[in-house]
């Protein structure tokens, strides 16, 4: 999970920067005398005290015991521009992509602040540091040595303009909303395939798409989903992304495993709470041509528009997807009408 940090976690962040960095300055030779303005070394309460005050975003990186792993702070620019400073993570928890998830985070965060570049300053005797950033699309743009530092700063950037909410690449992040019970967003974001905290849930919202014949459309899962490999269901589905609103995530679900533009507004059907998530369904009524359904490489392998009689057969066999069913059952049981 990440959030925002509250003010009375300050000082734990200054434990975290502190453990963090230590473990650069103890590779470098870098000391307390040699290099008293190294953040190791340098960073203090009262600065962090004063950042926040100065209204900088500060974020951490929490487990499910709401214990700070690593961090990050924005100082924000008028230029549009802003610096990225000491993102960090223990040593005892690097490795499992937390840094990786930090920095799209900080890209997000620069993002919604209005930044279109982002500046990182490193250790340019890191040569791991910096392969690092590069792969995550840094540009390495300069250096520059001071008296006061015993090694060579290095400065990066990264063009953020345009970040989106998930990234399909190495490590595949998608970055989620959270929320509490009532569906009322609990100011914190969750990470796909990480453990959802107590009190938390994420939203998924689900598309019921009916042609306007009659026919409902049936999507096939992919036979290498982990979860109902081939199974049946009834339009598409997924979770929803951080800054979307639900209906948006609807939408956008519904294009890319179907292809089809929801060029009405959706219809609520349903809105279902487990222990953490929130299912909302939707109605799509389309008039496309049949055969201009799309498969999603990876989540879907076949459709087929089916009447209602062919789709109560497969609604209740051991091929449709069995949460979907009691979701959608009193929508079906009552002729495919709200009550």
């Amino acid at each position: 999970m990440i959030r925002f940090i509250k003010k009375c976690e300050i000082e734990k962040c200054v434990e975290v920067i502190k453990q963090s960095f230590l473990t650069v300055a103890q590779e470098y030779g870098f000391t307390e005398e040699n290099a008293p303005r190294f953040t190791a070394f340098s960073t203090t309460s009262e600065r962090l005290h004063w950042q926040y005050d100065e209204g900088r975003p500060m974020c951490g990186y929490f487990d499910d015991r709401e214990q700070i792993l690593g961090y990050y702070s924005l100082h924000i620019q008028e230029s549009g521009e802003c610096e990225l400073d000491n993102l960090c993570v223990l040593p005892e928890h690097r490795h499992k992509h937390i840094g990786e998830i930090l920095f799209f985070h900080a890209e997000m965060t620069a993002s919604e602040n209005g930044c279109k570049k982002m500046n990182i300053g490193i250790v340019e005797e890191n040569k791991r540091l910096r392969a690092w950033y590069e792969n995550l699309g840094a540009s390495h743009v300069g250096t520059k040595k001071f008296d006061f530092f015993p090694f060579t700063c290095g400065y990066m950037e990264k063009d953020i303009a345009g970040v989106g909410n998930s990234i399909n690449g190495k490590h595949n992040i998608e970055l989620w909303d959270a929320y509490y019970a009532d569906g009322t967003l609990a100011g914190c974001d969750l990470v796909r395939g990480e453990k959802i905290p107590n009190g938390l849930k994420h939203a998924v919202a689900e598309v019921f798409v009916m042609h306007k014949d009659g026919s409902i459309l049936l999507m096939q899962r992919d036979f290498d989903k982990p979860n109902y490999p081939g199974f049946w269901e009834s339009g598409a589905g997924g979770s929803v992304l951080k800054g979307e609103r639900v209906t948006d995530g609807a939408k956008r679900e519904l294009l890319e495993e179907t292809g089809i533009s929801a060029d009405n507004e959706l219809e609520s059907l349903y809105c279902v709470a487990t222990d953490t998530t929130i299912y909302q369904g939707y109605l799509c009524m389309t008039g496309i041509p049949k055969d201009n359904v799309k498969l999603q490489k990876g989540e879907t392998v076949a459709f087929r528009w089916v009447n209602e009689q062919e789709f109560r057969e497969i609604f209740y066999s051991d091929q449709y997807v069995d949460g979907l069913r009691e979701r959608l059952r009193e929508f079906v049981e009552h002729g495919f009408r709200k009550e």
